[in-house]
């Protein structure tokens, strides 16, 4: 090789601990460890009865590897086991694929469309600042602002979706906040994620695990109807006021409460957003009128007390999947504004 071509060669940086080293090439030891949990189970066997569990556990440790390392996407590792299984003769890829996919699945796929249609249209910053705006200026009441503008939207919009969703609109905030509220600006930050997080437990659509329940419900009891939506909701929503309440306390005792110096916040940041943002927009009230009537049809679909349901007489066999996909959908039709005939225009 030329001189020339030594000098444009990449040159390996220098290391101050074993640690850098091992995190520059991380990629190499967690391939070097999956390769090593994989051998280590192969040769033991957990179960005589069942033999495959040492390479169920190869896989289960080697995906729980690759998930704490985040060397790949998480999306990405998730799909190890899919290779994995059958490759280890564990599980037929046929099966596995009902794992990955099942009815539930078409739930949240109405749920995500229904969110994402919410972010489009920036419905979720006029629900904010809607809320923030009439909490007043005490710092405990503009939390609660947040925390129950956040909490309400993250029951039927992913909560990790619902926390990002909101963050240009917390951190227009916080930028006009001086460094000595520093603790406080992190309070808020935290109080976004965690009621993000409580709001998610209140509805099937909230979070994935109510999914894995929904599903692992069907498995148990396959013979029983579908979980009512409504009877999800009444049983998780008081655990979820109560988790929400007791946060909002905590978090205000110790960082609004207990705070020696008085914490003083101008709101006027909401209130310009609020004035900037006009009226509801016609997109804005078609998205707020398909939610509200798909919250209502998956709250009247089953059975409630004396109520018999709508589905018993409309199509028996709707799920609360096929239910939103049956209010979502159209929105993939429906024109917005700027594709409406001049005379509806003149009208809205």
């Amino acid at each position: 090789f030329s001189e020339a071509g030594k000098s444009d060669a990449p040159q390996e940086p220098k290391y101050d601990t074993v640690m850098d080293k091992l995190a520059y090439h991380k990629k190499g030891v967690v391939v070097l460890l999956s390769a090593l949990i994989l051998i280590i189970c192969l040769s033991v066997d957990l179960d005589e009865q069942r033999p495959l569990a040492s390479r169920g556990l190869a896989v289960l440790l080697i995906v729980a590897l690759w998930w704490l390392t985040e060397v790949l996407p998480l999306t990405v590792s998730s799909l190890f086991p899919i290779v994995l299984y059958p490759l280890l003769a564990v599980a037929t890829p046929g099966a596995l694929a009902s794992k990955f996919f099942g009815g539930t699945s078409f739930l949240f796929i109405g749920g995500f469309i229904i969110g994402l249609a919410i972010e489009r249209w920036g419905l979720h910053i006029r629900i904010i600042c809607f809320v923030v705006c009439n909490t007043g200026k005490r710092p405990e009441a503009l939390l609660a602002g947040f925390m129950i503008a956040v909490w309400a939207l993250s029951m039927w919009i992913s909560n990790t979706a619902t926390a990002v969703c909101m963050m240009p609109v917390v951190h227009s905030f916080l930028k006009q906040l001086p460094d000595e509220y520093a603790s406080f600006k992190s309070a808020v930050l935290l109080a976004v994620g965690w009621s993000a997080s409580i709001g998610g437990i209140a509805t099937p659509v909230g979070t994935p695990t109510n999914g894995i329940f929904l599903d692992q419900y069907q498995v148990l009891w396959p013979d029983a109807p579908e979980f009512p939506f409504a009877k999800f909701v009444f049983i998780a929503l008081p655990l979820s006021v109560i988790l929400i309440f007791l946060l909002w306390f905590s978090i205000s005792a110790y960082f609004v409460w207990l705070r020696k110096e008085k914490i003083v916040i101008d709101t006027e940041v909401f209130h310009s957003m609020r004035r900037e943002l006009g009226p509801m927009t016609y997109e804005q009230i078609v998205v707020t009128i398909d939610l509200v009537i798909l919250v209502l049809l998956w709250f009247t679909a089953a059975p409630i007390g004396d109520f018999s349901g709508w589905k018993v007489h409309v199509a028996e066999n709707l799920n609360s999947g096929s239910i939103g996909l049956l209010v979502t959908l159209p929105l993939f039709i429906v024109p917005c504004g700027s594709q409406l005939p001049k005379i509806v225009k003149k009208y809205l």
